[in-house]
């Protein structure tokens, strides 16, 4: 129980941490508290490392947590020290114990000046703005006139923001890590669950240090509950005995804890510090949370961690959204909410990457006009001019532009080498080979890159993926895989710790744009072509969209983030639609399907993957089958969530061009693709032994017995059948059935490896 003897006081009182070179500020005046009770004075203990400088604007203020005091170095460890982020060479770091604790700074085992004995009970009640008002009055003795950056973690994040609120001129870098802005009910359930083990403690009435010692153990033990998870206890205290039937490592894990606290705190300090965070709420009497969020002026970082139940991160997201250009980053970690304590290297990482992305205004590079390029710089100017690009690199000087003349640049290495120009949008569309070297450069360079090439991002994967781990850069392509719909992000974030199943799509605008005038205006290949290039859905040569190479590419971005496995190109089937006649849209019709452009990969039981796209048909149950015209659309089967489908447009200026301004305003706000299912695969592999339940037509029925199919069944002639064909076949015979214009297309619900059978389309996806 952290106790320290004071001079002239008989009692054993609080005790600072042996370690600290501690300082002492007492304050002798009366402190006005916010519930109209009052201390007569107050004493608070701090630690500092480093020197202020000259100027006053080099302070570290660190907030700590709720049983930790001010030896942040000792808690936080990775976070202060020589070479670390806060480095006391550089910066001048300040962490005070705050009242109500008991670590020196006054609290419940202090002496009442009134009646010469501690407070104990009669302590009086304290809020979080009552810490923040008692760290104000330090700060200005200390002589800190700007605090460059205030950060603190739970309780810390809680007083930090409080601050900020309060003093809004006086912050210029605010950073809160699982932490909110107002206390949940969830919270403060937890918290009165504690409060009232420490009451059911029959030595808590008592006016005595160790009074509620008993308590305080049950309390720690539930609060332990919050600061972990399930996932958290089934890894660190699974029983590796199956006989066993008591004493079990959960147990003893959390009496342990229960006593390893009692050593070092009180019940009476952890009552006080409990409900000083059910006080917190920054919109009390300044017309709401929002409103008081709005005023904060430092320039902000909130950090949620994923697995955090006590301050989940949808709190930390609130937060950011509601303080003007605040910028939110999330941990994975196993820890849960005690994760901002361990998670440093992550949490150093995200902070580091704030201070780079506020330290100077965006200044951004464009390469390439046509039309992404062009949808990207209206939709800029329309919407937020202050990502408008500084420089538009093209190449034909005698091209007439819609761009301001002064903005264009015939030179990429006048953009490529400013220093000035922290990002790179590649949107050029042309030679992959020349939109990686743009992308490759701008990378080494240390600038953060948007591309919507997904042909380049596909054929180099492996060497973007270590550029960005080398330079600490990020590539963000989320346009180049389903243009509107922001699925690489969703993916990335919502679905990081979830296994996913499947993934299937319709991922080109352009085919899905023709399929759809030929089942529903009966038009021919031809027609639908010509107008989708008219209206701006395919391009002068559609060889990417129709053979579905496009897709392809896409799919191959889709599986590296589905399910971590980097796939190249030739290893996967693909077939596209250029050879479609109106006798295979009878057929569509006849049997009540639609046909589509499917790109799809999935889970198989052996640690494997098959993917590969073809035009397939589908059944009203599909959500796929709805999608039209130049939509796409994509479904993911989870091993939890379930299955989960996202639709938005396709194909054109505004929606690619609209999905490129997001990727930039992700950037500038930190964000990156983290890659978690590749960096963890767990030696999946690629699997091409799947068979394919498939309708082929060819133009003879010579061609047709060349194809080898399995269960063959014949549909109107000797031409056209049904039957089964592996992955692997349907790569070999890739040069005949094109040679020979022969249709390709899968057929509903069968899907088997080998004499294995996994989870067939109708189990997945057209469920009633």
């Amino acid at each position: 129980m952290c106790r320290q003897r004071r001079a002239k006081i008989p009692y054993l009182l609080t005790l600072t941490n042996a370690k600290m070179n501690t300082l002492t500020y007492e304050y002798k005046n009366n402190f006005q508290l916010e519930s109209g009770e009052s201390l007569a004075s107050f004493i608070l203990v701090y630690k500092t490392w480093g020197k202020l400088n000259k100027e006053k604007n080099n302070t570290i203020w660190i907030c700590h947590a709720l049983t930790a005091n001010a030896d942040a170095e000792d808690w936080w460890p990775g976070l202060i020290g020589n070479g670390k982020l806060y480095d006391p060479a550089k910066y001048f770091i300040v962490c005070a114990n705050i009242l109500g604790s008991c670590y020196g700074s006054t609290g419940p085992l202090s002496v009442d000046p009134e009646t010469g004995k501690p407070y104990f009970h009669t302590f009086p009640k304290l809020t979080v703005r009552d810490l923040v008002g008692s760290l104000d009055l330090l700060r200005k003795h200390i002589g800190v006139e700007t605090i460059h950056t205030l950060i603190g973690g739970s309780l810390g994040g809680q007083q930090a923001i409080e601050w900020a609120v309060s003093s809004p001129d006086l912050i210029k870098h605010l950073i809160l890590v699982a932490s909110n802005s107002v206390s949940s009910p969830w919270g403060i359930a937890f918290r009165e669950s504690q409060r009232l083990a420490i009451e059911a403690d029959q030595t808590w009435k008592e006016a005595r240090p160790d009074a509620g010692k008993e308590g305080l153990k049950a309390a720690r033990s539930i609060a332990l509950l919050s600061y972990r998870n399930y996932i958290t206890y089934s890894q660190t205290q699974k029983e590796k005995d199956d006989n066993k039937t008591d004493d079990f490592s959960a147990s003893s894990y959390q009496r342990y804890q229960g006593e390893k606290l009692v050593k070092r705190f009180n019940a009476f300090s952890y009552y006080t510090l409990s409900k000083i965070m059910d006080s917190h709420n920054v919109g009390r009497g300044r017309g709401g949370v929002k409103k008081a969020l709005a005023g904060i002026k430092a320039k902000t970082l909130t950090v949620g961690i994923i697995s955090d139940i006590l301050f989940p991160a949808s709190e930390s997201k609130f937060t950011a959204d509601n303080i003007s250009g605040a910028v939110y980053e999330e941990i994975n970690s196993l820890y849960g909410h005690d994760g901002f304590l361990i998670e440093v290297p992550k949490l150093t990482l995200a902070i580091q990457n704030f201070y780079q992305k506020t330290k100077k205004a965006p200044k951004i590079g464009l390469f390439g006009l046509g039309c992404v390029g062009q949808g990207f710089y209206e939709l800029s100017q329309i919407q937020t001019p202050s990502v408008v690009p500084n420089r538009i690199v093209v190449k034909d000087a005698l091209k007439k532009r819609k761009a301001e003349a002064h903005l264009l640049s015939f030179d990429k290495r006048e953009v490529l080498e400013d220093k000035e120009t922290n990002l790179i949008v590649e949107v050029t569309g042309g030679d992959s080979k020349e939109a990686f070297a743009i992308v490759r450069d701008a990378l080494k360079a240390g600038k953060n890159v948007v591309s919507a090439n997904k042909k380049m991002v596909v054929e180099n994967l492996q060497e973007l993926l270590i550029l960005q781990e080398r330079h600490d850069v990020s590539l963000l392509y989320e346009a180049g895989v389903c243009a509107s719909i922001p699925i690489l992000r969703t993916i990335d974030s919502y679905f990081s710790q979830e296994p996913i199943s499947a993934i299937r799509g319709l991922c080109n605008g352009t085919s899905n744009y023709i399929l759809s005038q030929l089942y529903n205006n009966g038009w021919d290949y031809a027609k639908a072509l010509a107008e989708a290039q008219k209206l701006g859905f395919a391009e002068t040569d559609p060889t990417l969209d129709v053979e579905s190479y496009d897709a392809l590419f896409k799919l191959a971005i889709l599986t590296l983030h589905g399910f971590g496995l980097l796939v190249k190109p030739e290893q996967v089937f693909n077939y596209g639609i250029s050879n479609i006649s109106p006798e295979d849209i009878d057929f569509a019709k006849s049997n009540g399907y639609k046909v589509r452009q499917v790109a799809q990969v999935y889970k198989l039981p052996d640690n494997k993957v098959s993917l590969w796209v073809t035009p397939q048909f589908i059944s009203p149950a599909d959500p796929l089958y709805h999608v039209e015209n130049e939509y796409n659309g994509i479904t993911i089967e989870a091993e939890h969530s379930g299955t989960q489908f996202f639709s938005g447009k396709g194909a054109g200026s505004y929606p690619t061009g609209a999905a490129v301004l997001s990727d930039v305003h992700a950037s500038l706000t930190g964000f990156k693709y983290r890659y978690e299912k590749h960096k963890d695969n767990n030696g999946l592999g690629l699997s091409n032994a799947t068979e394919v339940d498939v309708y082929i037509r060819a133009n003879s029925g010579k061609v047709l017995k060349e194809i080898p199919l399995k269960n063959l069944k014949h549909i109107n002639g000797e031409n056209v059948a049904t039957g089964k064909l592996s992955l692997a076949q349907l790569i070999e015979l890739k040069p005949l059935l094109t040679k020979e214009k022969v249709f390709v297309a899968a057929l509903p619900f069968a899907v088997k490896n080998g004499v294995k059978e996994i989870k067939s389309q109708k189990q997945l996806h057209l469920k009633k």
